[in-house]
């Protein structure tokens, strides 16, 4: 009988050691699929930063939907103005003046934005992903821009933001710390800034 009581606690020991090891093997699980989520929609906001910032320099504004800044990076041009020649020293700080006097001269040309930006990525499907949250399910990021008025100026200004409610669609992470009903923020309607939340 001694020998069977000690059969059993043995068999029980080794079940509540196995429930230790998967409890924790599955918050380390959890842990990192929170941060390699986090890290993929930092790197696609940092995409759409990018796109609006050229979008801003050619356009003066930033693009209020992803309709409108999509298009742009499809069908746009951004001028790009090369200065040939080189500005003596006996001219250095006065470039206006090179150039009003023919030393140096400023050559403008026209390049479609897909030649400028994503180069080094496959562009068309940074494009075709970018509206949509990754691992929502197909959910678009809230976008809207406009102005606000600093220092009695008027700056441009643009807003991108996802729920971590989507972001993190499927997991159960009450316990981690993540309040489900916070945003990851890109830009900002309220402050002249183009960095995230996350920053």
């Amino acid at each position: 009988m001694k020998l069977g009581i000690q059969a059993v606690l043995l068999v029980l020991a080794a079940f509540i050691a196995y429930l230790i090891y998967d409890s924790i093997q599955s918050k380390i699980e959890l842990e990192k699929e929170i941060a390699y989520r986090t890290e993929v929609l930092v790197d696609h906001m940092e995409n759409i930063k990018e796109a609006q910032i050229a979008f801003k320099k050619e356009k003066g504004y930033y693009a209020r939907d992803f309709r409108q800044l999509i298009h742009f990076l499809e069908n746009d041009s951004l001028v790009i103005v090369k200065a040939i020649g080189e500005v003596p020293d006996s001219l250095l700080g006065q470039e206006a003046l090179a150039l009003e006097m023919g030393i140096i001269i400023r050559d403008t040309s026209l390049i479609p934005v897909k030649d400028e930006i994503f180069v080094d990525e496959d562009f068309d499907k940074i494009i075709k992903e970018m509206p949509i949250i990754p691992f929502s399910g197909g959910k678009e990021f809230d976008i809207e821009a406009g102005e606000v008025e600093k220092g009695k100026q008027k700056v441009k200004v643009f807003e991108v933001k996802a729920s971590f409610k989507d972001i993190f669609a499927g997991m159960d992470v009450k316990n981690e710390g993540v309040d489900l009903d916070e945003f990851m923020i890109l830009g900002s309607m309220t402050e002249p800034t183009t960095n995230g939340n996350w920053d």
